[in-house]
């Protein structure tokens, strides 16, 4: 089941004019200089010290919050959350640190849930388009003494957050041998064991991909010895560079080369 909101296309379809003669330096990189404002785009490779200070920088500054009603600490297992705030809350800004670095023009997330990662990846990059996959199974909150359905409740958070263009497909992902979409960033954080964690990266590269991030990239039960599989047997020799990001069962982020 496909969910889709896409109100058309925005200032990332601009690009910049192609001038030529003597004396158009200035006006095209005052055009390009424009753009990227426009666009959010950077049209210089991102290396790895770049990446780096970037990504400091951004989460430094991060001054994002969590939605008041729609998050990780208002679903069914609240409490584990609420407990660690300080732990989580850092967590999610880094998911907002690394979005903002990378600054994507799609992105695509393996295990959306109810949407509070995909919060914090598309209010760092608001021009982004989102396609979130999940098999958004619901469980109950004890708390309220109500079901919760992560697919209604992603809805109603990004409706609240304002993010239109967005699609969320409710499927099995190991019913696929390919991703259905193309995005330069690819988020991979469903199933946390050694067998789901490799078959979705090995789908993650299928979208062709800049940048593909692994959540809880150094999680017990199989899932670190899985990030090291696909990194020697997969994707050996096209890694630009990897970076870890140091956080509650630590983040990974690949760079790809094109």
């Amino acid at each position: 089941t496909s969910f889709n909101r896409d109100e058309g296309a925005g200032p990332q379809n601009f690009r910049p004019a192609a001038f030529a003669g003597s004396g158009s330096t200035g006006v095209v990189s005052a055009v390009k200089s424009l753009w990227q404002k426009v666009s959010g785009a950077d049209l210089s490779p991102l290396d790895e010290q770049e990446f780096r200070s970037r990504f400091e920088q951004n989460l430094q500054n991060c001054q994002w919050e969590p939605h008041p009603v729609y998050s990780v600490f208002t679903q069914y297992d609240q409490q584990y959350y609420l407990d660690r705030s300080e732990v989580f809350l850092h967590k999610y800004r880094s998911f907002y640190a690394v979005s903002k670095t990378i600054r994507p023009k799609r992105i695509l997330e393996l295990g959306t849930s109810a949407g509070s990662s995909a919060d914090a990846y598309l209010s760092a990059s608001p021009r982004a388009s989102y396609v979130g996959f999940d098999s958004f199974g619901k469980d109950f909150n004890h708390v309220r003494q109500e079901i919760w359905d992560p697919l209604e409740i992603a809805k109603k958070l990004f409706a609240l957050r304002g993010f239109k263009n967005y699609e969320l497909i409710q499927l099995d992902l190991r019913r696929l041998d390919r991703l259905p979409r193309q995005g330069d960033f690819v988020v991979v954080d469903a199933g946390h064991d050694f067998d789901n964690q490799y078959a979705d990266l090995k789908l993650a590269l299928t979208a062709n991909p800049l940048f593909i991030f692994v959540d809880d990239a150094e999680g017990e039960d199989g899932v670190k010895l899985a990030v090291d599989h696909f990194l020697d047997n997969d994707v050996r020799g096209l890694v630009d560079y990897t970076v870890a990001i140091d956080y509650q069962g630590g983040g990974l982020v690949i760079k790809l080369k094109r």
